[in-house]
C-alpha cells in the first residue's frame, strides 16, 4: 500500500548501499547517470492526488503551472496553450491527446514541502554534497505527459534528478562539455535569456546518453547537459528535483562575455581562468541579475 510520506522507519526514497552511495559522488553535478527510488509508492505523486493538486493550482491562479497541446519535433519548439481548457481538463485528458502539463514549485504546498525535505537529506547524504548550504532554490515540479509526446531538445540552468512514477519514457541526453554540443556563444546566449539558443544536432539525434525510465528508475541531467525525452505509449508522471549551485561564477562570466563580445572584445573563455570568471560575476554579473530581477518583479506587478 502507498504511503503519503515515509516516516523514519520505513524505507528510504533512495537506496543507501555503498554502491548507490558511490555512483551518486562520484557523478552528482557533473555527468549523467542512472538511479533507483520509491517516488512511485508515494500517495501524493499518484493521479488522484495530481488531479487535487491542480484544483489547487487553478483556484490560486498559480501562473508558475503550465499546460499545452500539441505534436511538436524534437528540434522544434514547444507546443500552444489550448485556449479551450482548463488546466484540470487537460489532466483529466492528458490520455487522449498530446497534452504536457507541468505543476511548478509545487513544494509551496505542505505536504509536497515534506517530501522535498526529506529528498534533500538523503541526496546530500548520498553526493557526500550539503544541498542546503550549497545549493539554492530547491524545486519540486511535476511533468504529465500524454501517450507518445515530445519534450523538444532544450537545456536548463540547474541540475535536475528526473524521477519515473508511472508510465515509461526514454531521455536523451548531450555532453555540454563538447564544443561541436554546446558552443561558447551558444552559452553566452542562452545566459542572457535566449533560451532556444543551443542548435539542434542530427547526426546526433539520440544523445551521448539513452536512458529509458519507468516507475522506480529515474536519471540525473548535470546543469546545462542538452537534451529531450520521447515518451512511450503510455501516460507518463515524472517528478523532478532542481538545484542551483550558490556559487557559479562562470554564469556571470557567460553574461559579462555576451556584452564584451557585442562591443568587438574577444573574452576569455568561462572556465579557463577561475580569478576572471570570479570578477566578472561579481561586477556585471551581479548587475545583470539585479536588473533581471527588478524587472521580472514589475512584470509580475504591473504587467509591463
Amino acid at each position: 500500500m502507498a504511503t503519503a510520506i515515509h516516516s523514519a522507519a520505513a524505507p528510504a526514497v533512495f537506496p543507501g548501499d555503498a554502491e548507490t552511495g558511490n555512483l551518486f559522488a562520484a557523478n552528482f553535478d557533473h555527468r549523467p547517470f542512472q538511479f533507483r527510488h520509491t517516488l512511485d509508492s508515494m500517495n501524493i505523486f499518484q493521479m488522484p492526488a495530481l488531479l487535487k493538486l491542480a484544483e489547487r493550482c487553478m483556484r490560486k491562479r498559480q501562473l508558475k503551472s503550465h499546460y499545452e497541446t500539441g505534436k511538436p519535433a524534437v528540434n522544434g519548439y514547444f507546443g500552444s496553450k489550448p485556449a479551450d481548457m482548463t488546466l484540470v481538463q487537460a489532466l483529466e485528458r492528458i490520455g487522449e491527446g498530446g497534452n504536457w502539463i507541468i505543476l511548478k514549485r509545487i513544494h509551496e504546498e505542505p505536504e509536497y514541502r515534506a517530501a522535498l525535505e526529506l529528498f534533500i537529506s538523503e541526496l546530500s547524504v548520498l553526493s557526500g554534497t550539503d544541498l542546503r548550504r550549497r545549493y539554492r532554490d530547491p524545486i519540486l515540479t511535476i511533468f504529465i505527459t500524454s501517450p507518445n509526446r515530445i519534450t523538444p531538445y532544450h537545456l536548463d540552468g540547474e541540475a535536475n534528478f528526473l524521477a519515473q512514477v508511472q508510465g515509461s519514457k526514454s531521455v536523451f541526453l548531450y555532453n555540454a562539455h563538447d564544443p561541436r554540443i554546446l558552443t561558447t556563444e551558444e552559452m553566452e546566449s542562452y545566459w542572457t535569456g535566449h533560451l532556444l539558443a543551443p542548435r539542434w544536432h542530427d547526426e546526433l539525434s539520440e544523445g551521448h546518453w539513452r536512458y529509458d525510465i519507468s516507475p522506480g528508475l529515474g536519471v540525473f541531467n548535470p546543469a546545462t547537459f542538452p537534451h529531450w525525452v520521447k515518451n512511450s505509449n503510455n501516460v507518463s508522471v515524472s517528478v523532478s528535483i532542481n538545484f542551483k549551485r550558490v556559487r557559479n561564477d562562470e554564469i556571470g562570466a557567460y553574461r559579462a562575455n555576451y556584452y564584451a563580445r557585442k562591443i568587438g572584445l574577444h573574452p576569455t573563455m568561462p572556465g579557463r581562468r577561475s580569478a576572471v570568471d570570479r570578477l566578472k560575476d561579481l561586477t556585471f554579473g551581479k548587475l545583470y541579475e539585479g536588473a533581471y530581477t527588478a524587472r521580472s518583479a514589475l512584470r509580475s506587478r504591473f504587467g509591463v
